[in-house]
């Protein structure tokens, strides 16, 4: 290699890749810890999704009885 391009050249050590990998290990952990428990937040949300289905069958049913008892008020009411 010629002085110039030994210059330009960029070496990189095992060292180097295995400080670099800790960093970003204690960085990833830094992060993780820093983030609000995401299970507290999956179970309200669970919790949030039964109480909508539960109100969307309490709905049907509710529209269904009325279409039961509306339907023939209306065909005595026409007659």
């Amino acid at each position: 290699m010629s002085d110039e391009q030994e210059a330009l050249a960029v070496r990189v050590s095992m060292r180097d890749i295995y400080s670099e990998v800790q960093r970003q290990g204690k960085l990833l952990e830094k992060i993780a810890n820093s983030l609000p428990d995401s299970e507290l937040k999956i179970e309200d949300h669970e919790l949030r999704i039964r109480k909508l289905e539960m109100r969307m069958w309490q709905a049907i049913g509710a529209f269904g009885f009325l279409a039961a008892v509306v339907s023939p008020l209306i065909a005595v009411l026409t007659r």
